[in-house]
């Protein structure tokens, strides 16, 4: 009876291990995500994000704005595209402030090794600076991202955003 009990709790710890460092892993290849996003914005040099290989080739970006309960999808082509459009449009977004948590199976709720995040950043348009607050859920397959869900107030950023190029447009 003390094998069997002793053999249990050591499979056990070595699959909650094994979950951690599943999870270790993929937090490390998202930060570096985020590292070379942020870098793009700020060095003028860089003309062309190339971030594909930290995605699955299926990889979908989900957002929530008002009047999308089930959300709005983009595809990883897209999703990077808009990503360097907005570098071309003098835009840039900085992810500074961060909390790393690790995500759950929604049906077993159990360590699953995906990612939760919640952040604060600024998008800027020039040295106009509009900070705001979201949360994503990043899955991982394979240890490349698979799917973002992301959570933002886009309207509040939208109307700032707003605000400030009708302040650059100049008047007749």
């Amino acid at each position: 009876m003390k094998k069997f009990l002793f053999f249990s709790i050591s499979i056990s710890i070595f699959f909650s291990c094994n979950k951690k460092n599943i999870y270790e892993k993929n937090l490390n290849h998202f930060k570096n995500l985020i590292e070379d996003v942020n870098i793009y914005f700020i060095d003028s040099t860089i003309n062309n994000l190339e971030i594909s290989n930290y995605y699955t080739e299926d990889f979908v970006f989900l957002f929530y704005p008002a009047g999308h309960k089930k959300g709005v999808k983009t595809s990883k082509v897209d999703y990077i595209n808009n990503l360097n459009q907005m570098k071309k449009m003098n835009m840039s977004i900085n992810i500074g402030h961060s909390i790393y948590l690790p995500g759950i199976n929604e049906e077993s709720y159990e360590l699953d090794g995906s990612v939760r995040l919640y952040y604060g950043a600024t998008i800027s348009i020039d040295t106009n600076n509009v900070e705001f607050s979201g949360y994503q859920t990043i899955n991982f397959e394979q240890g490349k991202i698979s799917g973002i869900w992301e959570w933002a107030d886009y309207g509040g950023m939208s109307n700032q955003l707003n605000q400030i190029m009708k302040l650059k447009v100049p008047l007749n």
